[in-house]
């Protein structure tokens, strides 16, 4: 090599040396937050018997009959909101009428109020607030003796609260509300007590159908506000997002894409940071099948009133709605589940159906509640009975912590490997749930596969059960000199299923 050339290599070799390493993107920083297996983000590979499995809530007690005056056949549209020590219930009160032959409104809808000290046992306070104008109101005492929040206006039929967690928030405006239509726009709400409330003088947004639940909250990990709305894109109903520092100037509109899952039609849309896992928006969007009516679905129960409301409007006779689960970690792109998370009931001549069109929407927000063996569980609320008058009621639906998708082995036995991973802390809990033949393994590896010493699958304590918290054991005596530093996790599992993890101190 000529000198020249040499010297140009040797400086060349000392500039590369100083520049700062590029971050490694193939690395994922984990740190001490919950990880659940509701996507394949942090999976590299997989090896026999294993797949993610979508699991079923489990339907409890019933939480509200509409069978108060101002509610009616078509009420719902439940939002519940947990503070530590209240949960609150928004909801609303709607009837609708077809005897003319033409589906009419009844009266305009109004927004409900109920609280509870458990998520399982709700009241509905007599708020003296707003004077009751339409069926059976000589059967009050007096005309406030109710707990609607707001009066029938063109914002009351989509009205969707949050409580707002931005820290700049100001007290009286700790609640907040999002409601309209696409004619007024969407307008904002504030309150102090999520009973009293006070509207904005003019919309907020403008765009899309709106004529559903449209759901806006403070997402602490971008530190802005996310508004997720009912629009209509390709002749199908779909859902869009956008964002806004100041509930003031929001981003463009993005479509939701959720990657090989076919186009399906979405009413509501149920998306929220998940409370165990803020980094991880969980959605719980409500699906329209369009049918024909045929002679087995002219036969699902309520058969007489399923004539009815065909003959004042055809549609509402054939067509049917579910609930899906779906979930994101950046908002926009989706992991959506073709099959139901919740399906209609079996069909009965002797209980509300959930056969109709309306049926089996699923209310807006998690909230955790401890079951009858005083085991923490996650509820939500669902709309059943649709259409039926004194019969249509909002059902607590339950499942376990995390509980929505799982990491699922069979009785042969499968393992995952994760991808390079960054955590904090010094022990490893699983959420897990094993048969008495099954088991759950754990292995910890260097960046390049290498098994780190006391922490092969060997030196871990082999777990059997069924936990939410489960401390990993390995004959390993100090874990936190490997935090910060990148590992694989190798998880082995037999007839069993793994729900979530993390790391803590």
């Amino acid at each position: 090599m000529h000198r020249k050339c040499h010297l140009t290599a040797v400086i060349l070799v000392v500039i590369l040396q100083t520049l700062p390493t590029p971050a490694d993107d193939s690395i994922i920083n984990i740190g001490n937050r919950r990880e659940l297996f509701v996507d394949d983000h942090l999976i590299h590979s997989k090896t026999g018997e294993i797949a993610l499995k979508l699991h079923h809530p489990q339907a409890r007690e019933v939480a509200l009959n509409f069978d108060r005056p101002w509610e009616g056949n078509t009420s719902g549209y439940p939002t519940v909101m947990f503070d530590g020590q209240v949960y609150r219930m928004i909801y609303r009160g709607h009837r609708m009428i077809w005897e003319s032959g033409k589906l009419l409104m009844a009266n305009s809808p109004v927004v409900c109020y109920a609280e509870s000290q458990d998520g399982i046992n709700w009241v509905r306070p007599n708020l003296n607030i707003v004077k009751w104008q339409g069926k059976d109101r000589d059967k009050l005492s007096t005309p406030t003796s109710n707990n609607i929040v707001w009066g029938g206006s063109p914002y009351s039929g989509t009205f969707v609260p949050f409580e707002d967690k931005n820290p700049a928030c100001q007290a009286q405006q700790r609640f907040k509300a999002v409601g309209g239509n696409h004619k007024v726009g969407l307008h904002l709400f504030t309150s102090s007590d999520a009973i009293h409330w006070t509207k904005s003088d003019h919309a907020i947004f403008h765009e899309g159908a709106l004529d559903s639940m449209n759901t806006l909250f403070w997402d602490a990990s971008r530190e802005r506000y996310t508004l997720y709305f009912r629009t209509v894109r390709n002749s199908l109903r779909s859902i869009d997002m956008v964002h806004s520092k100041n509930l003031k100037t929001w981003s463009n509109p993005k479509p939701l894409t959720y990657g090989n899952s076919p186009p399906q039609q979405m009413y509501t849309n149920g998306i929220a940071p998940y409370y165990r896992a803020p980094h991880i928006m969980l959605g719980f969007p409500t699906r329209y099948t369009a049918r024909s009516l045929t002679s087995r679905l002219s036969s699902l129960p309520p058969v007489n009133l399923r004539k009815e409301l065909g003959d004042a409007y055809a549609r509402v006779a054939s067509d049917l709605s579910d609930g899906l689960f779906m979930s994101t970690r950046n908002g926009v792109v989706f992991d959506r589940w073709d099959e139901a998370f919740i399906r209609p009931h079996r069909e009965t001549s002797n209980a509300p159906s959930h056969w109709m069109y309306g049926d089996n929407y699923q209310g807006y927000g998690l909230f955790p509640t401890i079951d009858e063996n005083g085991l923490e569980e996650t509820s939500f609320l669902v709309s059943h009975g649709y259409w039926q008058e004194y019969k249509s009621y909002i059902q607590r639906y339950s499942i376990r912590p995390d509980g929505f998708v799982s990491l699922n082995a069979k009785y042969s036995g499968g393992e995952v490997i994760t991808k390079q991973l960054l955590f904090a802390g010094t022990k490893l809990e699983l959420n897990y749930a094993t048969s008495a033949a099954g088991s759950v393994r754990v292995e910890l590896q260097d960046n390049n596969g290498n098994i780190l010493s006391g922490y092969s699958l060997e030196d871990c304590t082999e777990l059997t059960g069924n936990k939410i918290s489960q401390t990993v054991s390995w004959s390993g005596e100090d874990l936190g000199r490997h935090s910060g530093t990148p590992i694989r996790i190798r998880f082995a599992l037999k007839d069993a299923d793994l729900y979530s993890f993390r790391f803590f101190q």
